[in-house]
């Protein structure tokens, strides 16, 4: 940012002093139902564009309308800043916490039993059929891409994708399943 001369910091105090409270009211009242100092910093951040732009707006035929534009547009900025807090903010009551709390018991409980994952690995393994055993150890251990699969059992990729998706399907249904019984 430049140095301004004195006439530059004349007009803008001159500018503060005729429409700050103008701009403010304006901002008050799109701002309704939100707290004051929301509409005091889009006064203020109005009032910034405004020095930045100090040069343009000494020869602008409606200084008036420039501001209240710049304070809708700083306004709207807010709204949309907002709304995207509010889309994801999470809002706890004492419900939620005792949810959570109850959630966070039974996790640990979880973590704290002795799962022996070998086991479960084997148990998982013994579960499938050969042709899905096959399919596990080509992609899974081998890492042989969809296209070699569908070469090697001769059927069409989306074939082999389908099969890995529901071979995954079914190991995940057989982990819960022995989860569950813990």
């Amino acid at each position: 940012m430049g140095v301004k001369n004195n006439s530059d910091s004349e007009f803008f105090e001159e500018l503060c002093n005729r429409h700050y409270s103008k701009i403010y009211n304006f901002c008050k009242k799109l701002l309704y139902g939100y707290n004051s100092d929301f509409a005091e910093e889009c006064t203020q951040n109005t009032f910034l564009e405004a020095r930045k732009q100090i040069t343009k707006l000494k020869t602008h035929p409606n200084i008036e309308g420039w501001l209240y534009t710049t304070s809708r547009n700083q306004i709207n900025s807010f709204l949309r800043k907002q709304h995207v807090i509010r889309k994801y903010e999470v809002i706890f009551d004492e419900e939620s916490f005792t949810s959570l709390a109850v959630l966070d018991n039974n996790i640990e409980k979880l973590f704290e039993e002795d799962i022996n994952v070998e086991q479960l690995a084997l148990d998982v393994l013994k579960s499938l059929s050969n042709q899905e055993r096959d399919l596990y150890n080509a992609y899974y251990k081998k890492h042989l891409q969809i296209i070699d699969l569908s070469n090697k059992y001769n059927i069409s990729t989306t074939a082999v994708t389908t099969r890995i998706y529901r071979l995954n399907k079914k190991i995940k249904n057989i982990i819960h399943t022995y989860l569950d019984k813990l």
